[in-house]
């Protein structure tokens, strides 16, 4: 998964602010920039000049620069990615694609329907060389419902389209409403890295900040989980250095054959095979317990589980710890084939 930041002209500071922004973000892993060219904020003057050293600041570093663009408007040979929005007809987008055929253009994601797909192809537009991004909502309560931005993924997906979204900032949040600028409604208020992880769950390629000034531990947060691989925090009750050295070492899949109370792991027993594994630490299970047969279940030694509902203590069970309260919410979206890792704290 690619991730990237935001930036406003005349919204965002001054060069030297955004230049280390840059500097900070690029070293992190982040790969794209998203600017606006049409916020009925900024004054015209000063969004130009800012705009024109942003463009250059972000080439210099080799981010690719989505340019969310307004029908007319001047195409700056900066930017790699033409996002479309409102008042660009089929043949219009053909044309561009002719006209840039060095750019990709990115279709609104949020507003595109099945038909509108069909009428640029029609048109002679290369889905090949497109994707799509949704839009971000600052007004509260306008957001994506979860369903829709599903089916809209699922409608990119099925031509080979990729396709983005954004997430909220807790700690920067972009004027005048400060509200934040999630694509869904349900990420409005969650931190910025649980957000990522929700996005990426439902099916998207590449996740952007919405608001311009997250924080550097927003940033460091979402850079850490951005990789293929779902993270889920493990916290745990005490340092045990036989299992917990382990646990984090290992990327577990889910079972193709999806049980109803727990998430079972497919490869978990090998990992564990070579490990004495004695009872210890049984106890009730809730949702989000992580759990680790034990040698009183033989064969079944080492198979690595989570809970998805209240189950019975069991002493051949050993409770190794549980995903926090915030986190529960990704677990209705593990299925079976996915890959998931532990970060594992105290």
């Amino acid at each position: 998964m690619e991730i990237g930041i935001s930036l406003y002209p005349g919204l965002s500071g001054g060069p030297a602010d955004v230049e280390k922004f840059l500097d900070l973000a690029k070293t992190l892993g982040y790969t794209r920039l998203f600017c606006s060219f049409h916020i009925p904020e900024t004054h015209p003057e000063q969004f130009r000049q800012q705009m024109q050293t942003l463009l250059q600041q972000a080439a210099a570093r080799h981010f690719s620069i989505i340019g969310d663009l307004v029908p007319g408007a001047a195409i700056p040979a900066a930017l790699t990615h033409l996002r479309l929005d409102d008042g660009f007809t089929p043949d219009k987008v053909a044309a561009l694609q002719k006209r840039y055929p060095e750019k990709i253009l990115v279709l609104n994601a949020s507003c595109i329907t099945e038909a509108a797909l069909i009428a640029y192809e029609i048109a002679g537009v290369d889905l090949s060389r497109v994707e799509a991004l949704h839009n971000f909502y600052p007004h509260p309560h306008t957001g994506l419902s979860e369903a829709f931005l599903c089916r809209q993924n699922e409608r990119f997906h099925a031509k080979g389209i990729r396709v983005g979204a954004f997430i909220p900032s807790q700690t920067g949040r972009r004027g005048p409403l400060f509200k934040g600028l999630p694509t869904l409604e349900k990420d409005r208020d969650k931190k910025a890295a649980l957000a990522m992880k929700h996005l990426a769950l439902l099916g998207t390629d590449v996740v952007y900040f919405g608001d311009g000034a997250p924080s550097e531990e927003e940033l460091t947060q979402v850079a850490a989980c951005g990789g293929e691989v779902l993270e889920l925090t493990l916290r745990i009750p005490r340092f045990r250095p036989d299992i917990d050295d382990l646990l984090p070492q290992h990327v577990y899949e889910i079972r193709p054959d999806e049980a109803e109370e727990v998430i079972r792991t497919t490869n978990s027993r090998a990992l564990w095979k070579n490990h004495a594994i004695p009872a210890m630490d049984y106890g009730r299970c809730h949702k989000g317990t992580v759990i680790l047969d034990n040698e009183g279940y033989g064969r079944y030694k080492g198979e690595l589980a989570i809970c998805k509902t209240e189950l019975p203590s069991d002493r051949n069970v050993n409770v190794l710890g549980q995903i926090p309260e915030e986190e529960l919410f990704l677990l209705s979206y593990l299925h079976g084939g996915q890959k998931f890792r532990f970060r594992v704290v105290e």
